[in-house]
């Protein structure tokens, strides 16, 4: 019992003080992209993201990897490399900058972010039976929330929370830093009460929903393969009338930063539920695939899309193993 209570105050001291690295880390950023201001923040993001292509081979054999099942051979090896290297500075570029939106001048840098198509939210909310955004890991999504609810809007963003204590209060802190109205899906019972109440007084809810399900979801087509995706935003749709409409921010070739709000996605009742999800979910995720193939620089590559699949999963959709790493590698420098 001695040995148990020295293992968890072993435990609870190591998550303080990785706690401690992090918020300290975190607010060190916010100050020093003050003082450098936008540009400067956004070439060192750049540089981040250059050696994370160089230094991280494993990110850089993901992302190849992935838009290697995703284009085939519709776009040659040299093409994927230099793809997969704007990836990486783009991402590189919304860490950066998420610092500066959290920092002293936050409503500065959020007024500066423009909103195209408003009147779809606006119709979409007309119906008082409230919104379901639909978005994916595209550009800085994360500050989509902060500037809608900033402009009035009752607007909530679904996140998942870390898995380490340290990187779930780093996490719930830079939220708050940036003023982002969200709601976590845990404890699940309570994820869905509140999810029920923000619909039902006529909220919007977003839903980051390009990510691989393990288990329980509903397999459509993405990039022309069975991705597995979570049926939650259709479900939630059939129980309370409210409406799907796309969202998703961009970055554009000025550094300048958009946030697209697109039509509602409309859709049928079969009367039967079962089928009724999976014609809701294989029509956002097919909004979310032209986002992709119009944006593909300002997604993020490095989730396993494909991984599940019906029969179980899919060593072709993963790299996890060194060997298969090393096949990828192999096959990287045949091309």
């Amino acid at each position: 019992m001695l040995e148990k209570n020295r293992d968890t105050d072993k435990n609870t001291f190591f998550d303080r003080a990785t706690a401690f690295f992090c918020l300290s880390g975190l607010y060190l950023g916010i100050f020093f992209t003050a003082l450098i201001g936008r540009k400067n923040t956004l070439r060192i993001g750049k540089s981040a993201g250059n050696l994370l292509y160089v230094f991280s081979s494993r990110t850089r054999n993901k992302i190849l990897h992935n838009l290697s099942l995703a284009y085939g051979n519709k776009i040659i090896s040299e093409e994927k490399n230099q793809l997969a290297k704007k990836v990486l500075q783009n991402f590189g570029k919304n860490w950066a900058e998420l610092f500066i939106c959290a920092g002293p001048t936050k409503k500065k840098s959020w007024e500066e972010i423009s909103v195209e198509g408003l009147e779809h939210l606006d119709n979409a909310l007309k119906s008082g039976k409230g919104v379901i955004a639909i978005s994916a890991h595209i550009g800085n999504y994360a500050l989509i929330g902060t500037i809608l609810a900033n402009r009035g809007y009752n607007f909530f963003t679904v996140f998942r929370d870390l898995k380490t204590k340290a990187g779930s209060l780093t996490y719930h802190k830079s939220r708050k830093l940036i003023v982002l109205p969200s709601l976590p899906t845990l404890p699940e019972r309570q994820f869905y009460k509140a999810a029920l109440k923000i619909l039902r007084n006529n909220g919007a809810l977003c839903l980051i929903s390009d990510e691989n399900k393990r288990h329980g979801g509903i397999f459509v087509k993405f990039f022309g393969r069975k991705a597995s995706t979570a049926p939650g935003p259709a479900g939630l749709a059939l129980r309370t009338g409210a409406k799907i409409i796309p969202v998703f921010m961009i970055r554009n070739s000025d550094e300048s930063q958009k946030i697209i709000i697109d039509k509602e996605i409309v859709w049928e009742k079969t009367g039967n539920s079962g089928k009724d999800i999976k014609n809701i979910t294989a029509a956002f995720t097919a909004v979310i695939e032209n986002y992709v193939r119009t944006y593909p620089d300002q997604w993020l590559w490095t989730n396993f899309r494909w991984r599940t699949q019906p029969e179980g999963q899919s060593d072709e959709a993963k790299i996890r193993k060194k060997n298969l790493l090393k096949k990828l590698k192999k096959k990287m420098k045949s091309c």
